[in-house]
């Protein structure tokens, strides 16, 4: 699995792989009961559709692209 090192933050934009992709934008960090980190992204040309991704699956690139801070 490709991994970054960039470390994930509030404000950063990412580009979903795969045919239904689009741009997102990283909305809120948050640690579950388990102590997972989650990110709460929104779809910057559909801002009232909301998702919930794994640090790990937004950090691989397979799954995203970073796009910008």
């Amino acid at each position: 699995m490709s991994r970054r090192i960039r470390e994930i933050a509030e404000g950063q934009h990412y580009r979903k792989i795969g045919p239904a992709g689009g741009v997102w934008e990283v909305a809120a960090l948050h640690t579950d009961a388990s102590g997972a980190v989650h990110a709460k992204l929104f779809r910057i040309d559909e801002p009232e559709t909301f998702r919930t991704f794994a640090i790990g699956a937004l950090s691989d690139t397979r799954n995203f692209q970073f796009v910008k801070d």
